[in-house]
Order: structure tokens, then C-alpha cells, then sequence
């Protein structure tokens, strides 16, 4: 019964590869007789982790089921029996490890699993960085008229990050030139740099000043700060993943320190004053209430 309940959470039909609502793991094809491998994963404060990959190899280091881990931290994958090896991996973390023996049509539990933290992700020296813009991007995601999605960029901006002796206390500014906006598209990138969008005449710079970093866990951070837009400010919060300093020799770098990160982000453009409504049959508007945004940055130390 609770094999049968296991089941029904990752597949309508077993041995078929397909993607979970919940978990978004691919299943590797099994046969019938295979048994079930199960556990949920925590950090080292005991807070749920959801997104870190699981992997099970066999004997012969072969991939034989894949997942990520749900919203609660659980995962169930099901495999071939045999005595095979789970590894766990989340960035940030020290990568896990573990020997499980499965049986045929049967649970094999790891209950609760703790991950401890990478010590070797070590935080920024102090001092000030600025981004790299030959390894640096700023994107945006928006919807277009509720099919499809519009992807764009700006082109030139300018960023720096004061990192103080207690990371907390680090200061991060961005300046974007607002007429530097690409989607690829010329007709639709002059329509967004007029009045009705970003209006570049009367505001030509996108500013972001962070006002506090938060520590999330591991790598993740939480970059509170305020953007202004068409000369309106309004509060953001970044999303980051911090992806460690590295001090780089070659042609092209001679030496430099860099730090990296991922960070996202959601505009609503009404809090922008960016009211632009044209809308189409069965009021569907052209231009979706959200805006998305991501950064990929690379910072040289000065």
C-alpha cells in the first residue's frame, strides 16, 4: 500500500520517463520489478532544502535515476534493485554521499538527510569591484500578448560593489542606460525606449543602490534594495546565488580577483508608472504586468 501511494507521487506510469510538478526530475527507464529509494533533505540549520540534485549510480557508474528535490525537501526515485550509490549536490554545500541497497518492490528509506556547508566558498575580500562588461549580462523576460516571450538585454551599463569586512554591510550599485535596451528587434526596441515604456528622453538611466544583504543560506543571498525606472523608485529584492572569488593569470587578466553571482528579480511595471494597457480581443493586454529580471555578473577588484 505505501509502495502503491509512493508510486502514484512520481509517475501514472512506472518505468516511463516523465517530468514531476513537484520535483522536476526525469525518471532513467526501469523495469517493473524495481524498488523504491526515498529520503528529504535539510541544511545544516535543519531548514528544508529544496532544489539539490540526487543522482544514483550502479556498480558500473552509470546513472540510473536522477531527480531534484520538491519544495519540502523530499525526493522519491524509483531504480533497479541492487546496491548502488546516492550522491546529493547543492551549491554551497559539501557534496553527499551514500551507499543504499534496494529491493525488488520494495521502500528503501534514507529518512532525513543533513548537507553541511562548502567551506571552501569563501566570501569577497573587502575592497571595491567593478563589473566586468565583456563578462557581465543583464536580461529581462516579459510576456507578449499571454503566448509567447520576449527576450532582451542592455547593453551598456555600469556596476560596482563595495564589500565591507562584514559582508552585510556590503553596498551594490547599478546604472543601466535606459536607450541601450535590445530585444533584437528595431521597430519594437525604438516602441520600448519612447514614452509609452522606459521613455529614455526624459529618464536615459536605470538606477539600483542596494539598501541590505541578507545571508539565506550557503551561497544564497537576499539583496534588498530600491530601482529606479522613469524616474520613479520603488523597493526590489534580488534573488542571489554567490558563486565564489577567483584570482585569474593569463593573457587578458593579469592577475585580477573576481567575484561572481547569479541574481533574479520580478518588476511589476505599474510600480514604474509604466500604465501602457493596449490591449487585444477578449482583453488579453500586449505586454504581461511582470517583468523578469536576471543578472550574471563577473566584478575585477579595483
Amino acid at each position: 500500500m505505501v509502495l502503491a501511494k509512493l508510486r502514484r507521487r512520481w509517475s501514472a506510469s512506472p518505468g516511463t520517463p516523465s517530468p514531476s510538478p513537484r520535483g522536476g526530475f526525469s525518471l532513467h527507464p526501469t523495469p517493473l520489478d524495481s524498488g523504491l529509494v526515498s529520503g528529504q533533505v535539510h541544511d545544516e540549520r535543519g531548514t528544508l532544502l529544496p532544489g539539490a540534485s540526487v543522482t544514483i549510480v550502479d556498480r558500473l557508474n552509470q546513472t540510473i535515476g536522477e531527480t531534484k528535490t520538491d519544495a519540502y525537501g523530499g525526493f522519491v526515485l524509483s531504480v533497479a534493485p541492487g546496491t548502488h550509490r546516492l550522491s546529493l549536490s547543492a551549491g554551497g554545500y559539501r557534496r553527499f554521499s551514500t551507499r543504499v541497497q534496494v529491493q525488488v518492490n520494495q521502500h528503501s528509506p534514507l529518512g532525513s538527510i543533513g548537507m553541511q556547508s562548502d567551506d571552501s566558498l569563501q566570501m569577497p575580500q573587502p575592497g571595491r569591484y567593478r563589473f566586468d562588461p565583456y563578462h557581465t549580462e543583464i536580461r529581462f523576460v516579459a510576456q507578449h500578448i499571454g503566448l509567447s516571450k520576449i527576450h532582451g538585454e542592455f547593453r551598456r551599463f555600469d556596476g560596482v560593489i563595495d564589500v565591507a569586512p562584514r559582508f552585510e554591510d556590503s553596498q551594490i550599485e547599478v546604472v543601466m542606460e535606459a536607450a541601450s535596451i535590445d530585444t533584437g528587434v528595431q521597430m519594437r526596441d525604438d516602441h520600448l525606449r519612447s514614452a509609452d515604456f522606459l521613455d529614455v528622453e526624459s529618464h536615459p538611466r536605470v538606477l539600483f543602490r542596494s539598501e541590505r544583504l541578507t545571508h539565506v543560506r550557503a551561497d544564497r543571498w537576499n539583496v534588498s534594495g530600491r530601482l529606479t525606472l522613469r524616474g520613479t523608485t520603488s523597493p526590489v529584492e534580488l534573488e542571489s546565488v554567490y558563486l565564489g572569488q577567483r584570482q585569474f593569470q593569463g593573457p587578458g587578466f593579469d592577475g585580477d580577483l573576481r567575484v561572481a553571482c547569479d541574481a533574479k528579480a520580478t518588476l511589476r511595471r505599474e510600480d514604474y508608472s509604466v500604465n501602457w494597457q493596449a490591449t487585444l480581443a477578449k482583453g488579453i493586454a500586449v505586454v504581461g504586468p511582470t517583468i523578469s529580471i536576471e543578472l550574471g555578473v563577473q566584478a575585477v577588484m579595483e
